[in-house]
């Protein structure tokens, strides 16, 4: 772990660039079922950081159409917002100290970033 973050703090500039790759490898991990997507993921967020807009944006978006859909009219539509919400909570509270412990562990080579 050390010598991964003297390299990164050599190669800060790169921050932006390794957090991108990881975060389309992530989402095709989702998408595609050969490859895992959360061990790309992870990395990705703590690269660009939680306050990203690339980020930020879809994590508002997830968490207000979530709530749409529990308040919808429809049956069918509001038992999927219940059943979507509690598996976004579930996956929330596994991977969000995973994030937070790879910042921390990233933290002096993420502060000397541009």
């Amino acid at each position: 772990m050390a010598t991964l973050q003297r390299f990164l703090q050599k190669a800060a500039f790169l921050h932006r660039p390794i957090g991108l790759i990881c975060l389309v490898i992530g989402v095709l991990g989702w998408i595609l079922p050969i490859l895992p997507g959360w061990p790309f993921i992870i990395p990705a967020v703590a690269l660009l950081g939680r306050r990203d807009p690339l980020i930020r944006h879809p994590h508002i978006l997830l968490r207000r159409t979530l709530r749409r859909m529990r308040g919808a009219r429809h049956a069918h539509v509001r038992a999927l917002g219940l059943r979507a919400s509690t598996e976004y909570m579930r996956v929330r509270r596994v991977v969000a100290p995973l994030i937070a412990e790879t910042e921390r562990r990233l933290r002096p080579t993420l502060l000397t970033s541009p």
